[in-house]
């Protein structure tokens, strides 16, 4: 693709995002996530002076406490206070849980679409946090997000026109193609490249925008079985096993990416997707949209 028909699509995918964000009220990021996003970035932050911001958003600040007490963190005593949920924590998790929070504005309630792809999208991201251990993945700190946010996309869909993409990802799943397939039929482009232009405008890390711009890309994961785009790749195909796919299941990956994930055969596998469906039963619940 010549520098001028990519520019040409680029805009076309940032003005249906304009709209989208412009004509439907899409929510921004929440005042007091955007500040303790900005003061994380300080390498002499004060974590008493954190916590104060945190408390000023009761949801926030709850949810940011629950998850410190989840049994992932295995704390003998449990965190009764921000400033000790936070040291459980540390800065890149509690990134991650203002970012979780951030992104259940997007879902739509009571939109079973939009339930679903909550539901796999944080299946994915467990998913991609388990695998990166596996592997001992070298970018395993963006594992979390990268999941949670891989299908972002779909969700700006989905609110520009809840209706036409819920019968477009019904064509997709009776067509028994990719829904990306159908969102390029439809729009001119697809949720990869709406989700890094959301990405973009959060300011979220480079590496994490590459990886929700080619997780459909198996030939560029390919290239590095153990970054983080080969592993979300993954974990975007064993999520869809464990029953927590959106729709279309994904192509099964090539054997060497499995097999840098130490899923080489299919009994590892099973072991694996019983293991992402158990982490998925575990939080669900601290990370579903109330």
């Amino acid at each position: 693709m010549n520098s001028t028909v990519e520019s040409s699509a680029q805009e076309k995918v940032r003005k249906y995002f304009r709209y989208v964000v412009e004509r439907h009220k899409l929510p921004s990021l929440p005042a007091v996530a955007g500040k303790v996003l900005q003061m994380i970035q300080d390498p002499d932050l004060n974590v008493q002076k954190l916590s104060r911001v945190l408390s000023d958003d009761a949801a926030l600040a709850g949810r940011v406490l629950a998850v410190a007490r989840s049994p992932y963190y295995a704390q003998r005593n449990l965190p009764t206070t921000l400033v000790g949920a936070v040291q459980v924590l540390g800065f890149r998790t509690l990134n991650d849980v203002i970012m979780a929070t951030a992104t259940h504005s997007l879902y739509i309630k009571e939109n079973g679409v939009s339930e679903q792809l909550w539901n796999h999208s944080l299946a994915v991201a467990l998913a991609t946090r388990i695998l990166c251990a596996r592997a001992g993945a070298r970018e395993r700190d963006y594992a979390f997000l990268a999941g949670l946010m891989h299908d972002v996309g779909e969700m700006i869909l989905v609110h520009g026109d809840p209706r036409g993409f819920a019968q477009l990802v019904h064509d997709a799943e009776a067509d028994q193609c990719q829904v990306k397939d159908k969102e390029q039929e439809h729009y001119g482009f697809d949720h990869t490249q709406v989700g890094a232009t959301l990405l973009e405008a959060w300011n979220i890390d480079a590496q994490i925008r590459e990886a929700v711009l080619n997780h459909h890309n198996y030939e560029t994961a390919r290239k590095d079985p153990q970054a983080l785009l080969a592993i979300l790749v993954c974990a975007d195909y064993l999520a869809s096993r464990a029953d927590l796919g959106f729709f279309s299941q994904p192509p099964l990956p090539d054997a060497e990416l499995l097999n840098a994930i130490g899923c080489e055969d299919e009994e590892k596998v099973s072991a694996v997707v019983g293991q992402i469906r158990a982490a998925y039963e575990e939080e669900s619940a601290l990370f579903r949209p109330a």
